[in-house]
């Protein structure tokens, strides 16, 4: 057992890194158990009713259909595993020996029709204020006896494994996110990036701008993680901008935010956001597939030239060779660089050559070091 154990945790990590493997993992999880558990991931948002991504299997695709449309809405263990915390075991029996919730629409209609499966349990992996992500599974109460205490000693086993899973899993997500949101900035280390849904949630901010978030001088979120402008006046431009998300509001939108002096200290940028968009698209950035975020970037202002003006006045540079160049130093590889400028690979290596040759560097690290001169 412990060696298949081990084996299902391997494939935990794998699928964090894959999402495509998440199915797998779930089958695989209820192989060992030895069949008959329906197994799944799944995010919930209990404020705005939203489904944040699910994944099942064992589930007759009808059901998942119907629960997806309507049952969502009325499945009140989301609720209970809320209330139970992250990590903690919530025993399905114990839940249904409440009379009154066998009395409920939900379970006449969708737990009682697949076989009465009220056997099975959950674990909270992650929760933020009323959002979360549950790993769970469920089994027909005739095969409660036989199924559920080898279900619960992989879930127990699991738990600490698919937490771990799920932070990578979000870590490879922001690492996504951050470089779209910091393509054309000069300095991408010290810029913030945030996604923010249309209700002012914050699902995502990098570690500078949750350093922004708490020094509140410029942005800041409430207790419910709902993000703000310290400044009035940027909030209802912002809240103007966000309002357009019903379909003209396409193309990023950037302002500038001044200092005490009345002189441009941050430039912003604004851009919807669509899931699509994402090459990684895992259970770990808390945002539902239909629901409207925006890419924000807060990035600081100088009075020195911009550093690709530099490259090209000081080393005659063309101004795609000079914007190849920034993003090298700022740590983007060029297959991402081509990536990002939609161009071929071949095409961004002739370009560092060519800048190479005119820099009279030897190695990119040598062009990286003159970039980090300039700048300072």
């Amino acid at each position: 057992m412990q060696h298949k154990l081990d084996t299902l945790t391997k494939l935990a990590y794998a699928a964090a890194l894959d999402a495509g493997k998440w199915s797998s993992f779930l089958q695989a999880c209820s192989d060992l158990a030895g069949g008959g558990v329906r197994t799944c991931l799944t995010g919930y948002d209990l404020d705005a009713h939203i489904d944040l991504g699910a994944r099942q299997f064992g589930y007759d695709p009808a059901f998942e259909q119907t629960y997806a449309d309507y049952f969502f809405e009325r499945d009140f263990l989301a609720g209970r595993m809320l209330s139970a915390g992250a990590g903690q075991l919530v025993s399905y029996g114990d839940v249904w020996r409440d009379p009154a919730l066998r009395r409920t629409e939900f379970y006449d209609d969708w737990v009682r029709p697949q076989e009465d499966i009220t056997g099975g349990c959950s674990a909270l992996l992650f929760k933020q204020e009323r959002r979360l992500f549950a790993f769970s599974g469920s089994i027909r109460a005739k095969d409660t006896e036989r199924l559920e205490a080898p279900w619960q000693e992989i879930v127990r086993h699991m738990l600490p494994h698919l937490q771990q899973a799920f932070e990578i899993a979000r870590t490879v997500a922001g690492a996504e996110i951050e470089k779209k949101a910091l393509v054309n900035v000069v300095d991408p280390a010290s810029a913030g990036c945030l996604v923010v849904t249309r209700s002012r949630r914050i699902v995502f901010a990098n570690q500078q701008a949750e350093t922004l978030l708490e020094t509140g001088d410029v942005i800041r979120c409430d207790l419910r993680h709902r993000f703000a402008f310290a400044s009035e006046t940027w909030q209802r431009h912002f809240s103007a901008i966000i309002a357009k998300s019903d379909g003209s509001f396409r193309q990023p939108q950037t302002f500038s935010i001044s200092n005490s002096d009345g002189k441009p200290s941050l430039t912003c940028r604004i851009a919807p956001l669509a899931t699509e968009e994402l090459e990684y698209r895992p259970s770990g950035i808390l945002f539902g597939n239909e629901e409207p975020c925006f890419l924000f970037t807060l990035a600081g202002r100088s009075d020195s030239p911009d550093v690709a003006v530099l490259l090209c006045e000081t080393f005659g540079l063309t101004p795609n060779e000079a914007r190849v160049v920034v993003h090298l130093a700022g740590g983007l590889s060029p297959k991402e660089i081509a990536e990002l400028r939609g161009t071929s690979i071949s095409t961004v290596r002739n370009q560092l050559h060519a800048a190479m040759g005119k820099m009279e560097a030897r190695r990119q690290s040598d062009i990286v070091g003159m970039v980090t001169a300039m700048r300072h």
